[in-house]
């Protein structure tokens, strides 16, 4: 739901900043798939350009039965590879295929192009070590369980692409600030039985070179710091080079087509076996939490809990005068009272806060 300011292209092309839709522009109409929640905001936004299709209702197609259904034959539909799912690219080349149409990878993106120079930048915020006493496991210990997985239940496998924010962070017990509410930043990682490699812009690096940041940051000393935009260039080369090895890459069910197209490319004709497509073995190792993790989730709901009940407190001394308070200033006095809170690094959503006809 959460995006950096320079991936809102929805919003900035349409207008509808609502968390969930998918605009689908042709040669001659734009179209706003969207779901119930936002109808009302949706038509609010938008211009007279643009058509709202108001999934859920009868004979209102998804998005991606309208590339099929209501598209003309041999159609070219461009996308962004990094946007789109490759399972969901699979399945959208599956239906586009009895009608001669293609879904066609564009290298730069089209709403990129429009937006210029006014585009924001991409967020390089510093990203920061959490300690063992927080994370319960050193990043060290993490890829080695990670490797053992491998290696048990994927014998062909040599290495295995990264590609959640959340999954890098956990990984190597980092975090940042790249994308608001979560404690994550723009990366990439690859692991094979013998490096770990982080794909990262250096500028997001406190440390003036790799080996220091190796040392201030606890990573195992097999990990490699290469720059954020070589990732897909070094997939091309690591396919190229396993391939004729009969070794395999495991890609999360998760991935971007782009990932997979670049693996596919770099391993050339007959390349598909190359590639693997598995539930990622981090969102598992990261869904069990262990026990200092645990407690610190007791710790921080005691903090939040004390935190909202002076809120409460505070918010029914001032009904009792009479205060008038909008939504915004109710909002703004949480995060006052969570922010003094120790370990306090920021919300996890803005608070949902409405008073008058809006409660």
């Amino acid at each position: 739901e959460y995006l950096a300011d320079c991936d809102a292209r929805r919003a900035f092309i349409s207008g509808f900043t609502g968390s969930a839709g998918c605009a689908v522009i042709t040669k001659n109409g734009a179209y706003m798939f969207t779901d119930g929640r936002y109808f009302i905001q949706a038509a609010e936004q938008m211009d007279s350009n643009w058509t709202l299709m108001k999934q859920g209702l009868p004979d209102v197609p998804t998005w991606q039965d309208f590339l099929h259904k209501n598209l003309p034959n041999n159609s070219r539909i461009g996308i962004d590879p990094q946007l789109l799912l490759a399972a969901d690219a699979k399945t959208i080349k599956e239906q586009l295929s009895p009608k001669s149409s293609q879904l066609v990878s564009i290298p730069t993106n089209l709403i990129d192009l429009v937006w210029g120079s006014n585009r924001p930048s991409r967020p390089e915020n510093s990203v920061f070590h959490l300690p063992v006493e927080y994370a319960g496991q050193s990043s060290e210990d993490k890829i080695a369980g990670i490797r053992k997985e491998i290696k048990e239940k994927h014998k062909e496998a040599e290495a295995l692409v990264v590609n959640m924010l959340d999954e890098v962070a956990w990984l190597f017990n980092l975090r940042g600030s790249d994308i608001a509410y979560n404690p994550v930043f723009f990366a990439y990682a690859v692991l094979t039985h013998s490096k770990s490699t982080l794909y990262i812009r250096p500028s997001q690096l406190s440390s003036s070179s790799a080996a220091e940041l190796l040392k201030t940051s606890h990573l195992p000393p097999d990990v490699e710091i290469c720059p954020y935009d070589s990732i897909f260039d070094d997939l091309k080369k690591l396919s190229a080079e396993l391939k004729p090895q009969g070794k395999k890459i495991l890609v999360s069910n998760k991935a971007s087509l782009a990932v997979e197209d670049a693996l596919l490319s770099g391993a050339g004709e007959g390349g598909k076996d190359v590639v693997q497509v598995v539930r990622s073995p981090v969102t598992d190792a990261k869904a069990i939490k262990n026990e200092v993790e645990v407690e610190g989730f007791r710790q921080c709901h005691l903090r939040d809990g004390a935190a909202l009940a002076r809120y409460f407190a505070w918010l029914q001394e001032q009904l009792e005068k009479g205060v008038e308070l909008t939504e915004s200033s109710a909002a703004d006095q949480l995060e006052l009272y969570r922010s003094e809170n120790d370990l306090f690094k920021g919300l996890s959503f803005p608070t949902i806060s409405s008073t008058g006809p809006n409660g």
